[in-house]
Formats: C-alpha cells, structure tokens, sequence
C-alpha cells in the first residue's frame, strides 16, 4: 500500500469488523484513503472510508456541515473532512479503521491510474483530524462503531504470527 493513496477492502475485512464486535454498513465497494502509516508497526496503515457528495440531500450535508464548523476542541469537529480527489469527496473520519495489505481487495482507479490525493493541505487537515480521533479512541477503547481498537490489537497479532 501507498500512503494517499485510495483502495478497495475485501468482503473478508467488512467481516473481520463484525465477527470483533464492530459494524462497518458499508455494501458499496466505496474506495478508502490510506493515509498514514502507523509509526510504530510495520506493515499497518490507517484508512479512512471516503463517500461521494454527488447524492447527499441538503440535510444530511447540513449535519455534516454542522460537525465539521463545531469548535476544534469538540472532538466532532474531527469526524468529517469536505475535500476533493477527482471530485468533491466526504472523508468519514471517525469510520476510520487499522488495515494490513492481506485486507485490500484492490487499488481504486480513476481513469486508469491509481487514485492518489496529491493536495499536502487536504492530507495534512486530514492526518490531524484523524489524529484526534485516534487519541480519543486511546482513552476510550472501542469508543467508535468499527471498534478500532479490536481490529488494531487482531491485526497486529496477525501480522506478528505472520513473521513467526
């Protein structure tokens, strides 16, 4: 995996999320943003669901809109992020998940190439953003819906019998 760069997840990780505890409703093959990988474990990464904007009705995007204007120190200020890929793009920020490479389906295209978000501006508001909710989730194990604690703790026992 590339870090900025966008996937497809396999039907097995959509799974995994479930059989731990988590939900994950996701039945599109919507592509993730693979934006960080994890400083202190080799091999993670940290992904972030991305939903078009295109069919969103105005009071979903006022929600939306709503969370994202709150103040900085609310963390739901931190769950959504308006940027723009090959269009306008919803970051679903407090979806964000723990993945190794055995979970990525495929890359996600757009007109033949790899989708990379190229904007250092849009990458790093996001990185922070999901920064914040990572902290959280530190402080309040499995807090979110996906369960990211549990799925980080099963991959990075993956990933160690792996090497074993």
């Amino acid at each position: 995996m590339l870090e900025n760069g966008f996937y497809k997840i396999s039907q097995d990780f959509v799974n995994l999320i479930r059989n731990l505890g988590g939900t994950y409703q996701d039945a599109k093959e919507r592509p993730i943003f693979c934006c960080i990988k994890d400083k202190d474990i080799d091999e993670l990464y940290w992904a972030i669901p991305t939903s078009d904007l295109s069919h969103r009705n105005k009071d979903v995007m006022d929600k939306i809109e709503n969370y994202i204007n709150l103040p900085e120190r609310d963390i739901r200020s931190c769950w959504y992020h308006i940027g723009h890929t090959n269009r306008p793009a919803l970051y679903r920020i407090s979806n964000c998940f723990p993945i190794i490479a055995k979970y990525i389906d495929s890359i996600y295209t757009s007109n033949g190439k790899h989708l990379m978000l190229k904007n250092k501006k849009e990458i790093e508001i996001i990185k922070s953003k999901l920064s914040r909710v990572l902290f959280d989730e530190s402080r309040h194990k499995d807090k979110y819906e996906q369960h990211i604690s549990s799925i980080k703790q099963y991959l990075i026992k993956e990933l160690s019998d792996k090497k074993q």
